[in-house]
């Protein structure tokens, strides 16, 4: 298996988690509105490719698997996007209609595919109001992923020095984690082909998500970065509810393969939808030590946070803006 360049590969990156948190469970809890949800992030610098690519049950439903796509083209082609529900196979699983997430090795390797046919839309149209029905493209995904960070544990975050707040005060879900990766493989759309090589951001989160899941909801920011050059990263979130209050925080640093919670100093606030040039600041305390960066947006896309999380902006609405950014870190660049 290839490395980061400069650094050896880590002996384990589960920060401690058993092997089978990386799995998805075969029964549903006996909990109102359970879910279990997988999310992965690449970017690719170098064609300005973004993914935003989402698996989870459904609320209510179990046996349905949601599969949500959304990539941002570059050359200003726009947007592909995809929705769709599926009683997928148990072999299969977490999968959807098109989109599957395999689970090579766990906190170590995946295998992420997509094969279906996506809405295209122009990036302006999406940020000043809702998709609507148009052209459709055929998208084909298949990447390899490499996991180059240990583990983030929500929880463990929350309850060390430098964290807030706690996975237990969440409507969202009570167990998250989050790592870092090298994406490497193929990205085609209509008479288009890629190769993707660069880094990404997951997730997988268990718990409670129904429909009241947004009840007292105020906002979120949450970030990772991957400097290739060095190994060395980034993260951090932060979830407040409509007073203001945080109800979960925590960072971390990652260097020489080593991750150390760090305290959230300085997170961005949302108050512009803008597609490129935004400049974003980070600010991370660990013991006697302060790491401030800045990053700025490349490409972005966004959804309404509402139910079910429409693509596009409605007026008036709350948005989820997802954006991919550059950041450098004494010379080192990661995204």
């Amino acid at each position: 298996m290839s490395t980061l360049r400069g650094e050896p590969r880590v002996k384990d990156l589960s920060a401690g988690l058993p092997p089978e948190r990386e799995q998805v469970v075969t029964s549903c809890p006996p909990v109102p509105a359970w879910t279990e949800n997988l999310l992965f992030t690449p970017y690719d610098p170098t064609h300005n490719i973004g993914m935003w690519l989402h698996l989870g049950t459904v609320a209510d439903a179990w046996e349905l698997w949601e599969d949500r796509a959304l990539v941002t083209l570059p050359d200003g082609e726009g947007v592909l996007s995809m929705w769709a529900y599926h009683r997928t196979d148990p072999a299969r699983r977490p999968a959807g209609a098109n989109l599957r997430f395999e689970c090579l090795e766990p906190f170590r390797r995946w295998r992420v595919t997509f094969d279906g046919f996506c809405l295209r839309t122009p990036q302006e149209s999406m940020r000043t109001g809702l998709v609507r029905d148009g052209e459709k493209v055929r998208l084909q995904l298949d990447l390899d992923i490499e996991c180059a960070t240990p583990v983030w544990d929500a929880h463990t975050a929350a309850a060390a020095a430098t964290g807030r707040g706690g996975m237990d005060q969440q409507q969202w879900a009570k167990e998250h984690y989050e790592q870092l990766y090298r994406a490497r493989g193929t990205v085609r759309w209509g008479r288009r082909e890629v190769t993707f090589d660069d880094t990404g951001w997951r997730d997988h989160s268990r718990g409670p998500r129904g429909d009241d899941s947004v009840n007292g909801w105020g906002g979120h920011v949450i970030a990772g970065c991957l400097f290739p050059g060095t190994g060395r990263a980034f993260g951090l979130s932060r979830y407040w509810s409509t007073d203001g209050t945080v109800t979960l925080e925590g960072g971390y640093v990652v260097e020489a393969g080593e991750l150390t919670h760090a305290q959230v100093v300085d997170v961005p606030r949302l108050d512009g939808l803008v597609a490129s040039g935004e400049v974003l600041p980070f600010g991370l305390a660990r013991q006697d030590r302060r790491l401030e960066l800045t990053a700025t947006t490349r490409t972005g896309l966004w959804t309404t946070f509402a139910g079910g999380l429409p693509y596009g902006v409605a007026s008036p609405g709350r948005a989820y803006a997802i954006n991919w950014t550059s950041c450098d870190w004494d010379g080192d660049v990661g995204h």
